[in-house]
């Protein structure tokens, strides 16, 4: 049983919410509401099917989010090893060429990643032509579960703090720094997969305010119910959004912090779906 379900039972239980569990691997939830709600994974039923696809595709967030909140400036860059039905799509048809027009808009280093992707996998960050080459051939690369058809390119920014802030009906619900300042690279960026670091909680109020005020934008251009912002904060103290995850996962979060705050969200949005 994952995390995120054996901490959505305990609300369940602490709300005396009927569930029941109908599947071996103990993943997959039904709620007993008005009406049924299931619960798969790290799925929770709060977000429509377009929305959910548009937060998968970090260039169509992009696209959509850019003139409403700061943003790392991206651009996306179809395979060009892809199939002849995809080739209407295709404007560089060389990963030489693809690394022309990064080069034209953007310095080096500059962060290659696949686009739809979880976790840190096939992110890379470029000094050189080089790097950029051997980046796109291995997101490009199909023998590899972690491949995809589109990467990106975009702007390099010199992080200080990472945050996760976790949002429900445009309200902040929980923000955690992505601590990674004492701890070993082990070759993924994603901060919370150093070895060694940490998800500290935050509370304190004048940041939880200054996360809220930067991400309301959002929600005037996309109708977000529920989501994980990642969100960096630069050297110049300049907060920018990374992109949304529809369904945050909480493994870390509860390594090292209280599972008590997590179970507290899950009744949020228990509480949110009775009242629907």
């Amino acid at each position: 049983m994952l995390t995120n379900i054996r901490l959505l039972i305990e609300a369940c239980k602490q709300l005396k919410i009927d569930y029941d569990i109908l599947h071996p691997t103990e993943n997959l939830v039904r709620v007993k509401l008005q009406q049924n709600y299931y619960f798969v994974n790290y799925t929770v039923p709060l977000i429509s099917q377009a929305i959910a696809k548009i937060l998968i595709d970090k260039e169509y967030t992009y696209r959509l989010l850019k003139d409403c909140v700061n943003n790392p400036k991206t651009l996306a860059f179809l395979t060009p090893f892809c199939d002849e039905k995809y080739q209407q799509y295709l404007h560089f048809d060389t990963v030489g060429k693809i690394i022309g027009e990064i080069q034209t808009h953007f310095s080096f280093p500059v962060i290659i990643k696949r686009n739809r992707g979880t976790s840190g996998n096939n992110v890379f960050l470029c000094q050189n032509e080089q790097e950029a080459n051997n980046s796109l051939k291995t997101i490009f690369d199909t023998n590899s579960k972690n491949s995809d058809y589109v990467a990106l390119a975009q702007e390099y920014i010199n992080i200080e703090q990472e945050y996760r802030a976790v949002f429900l009906d445009r309200e902040l619900i929980l923000l955690y720094n992505k601590d990674n300042k004492n701890a070993k690279f082990t070759g993924n960026l994603s901060p919370l997969h150093w070895e060694g670091a940490k998800a500290r909680h935050i509370t304190d109020r004048q940041i939880v305010t200054e996360i809220q005020n930067f991400v309301n934008p959002v929600f005037q251009n996309l109708d977000i119910s529920y989501g994980g912002f990642d969100i960096a904060r630069d050297r110049h103290n300049q907060l920018w959004l990374i992109e949304i995850n529809s369904h945050p996962n909480y493994n870390i979060f509860v390594r090292d912090n209280s599972e008590e705050i997590i179970i507290q969200l899950f009744k949020k949005i228990l509480k949110k779906l009775q009242d629907q």
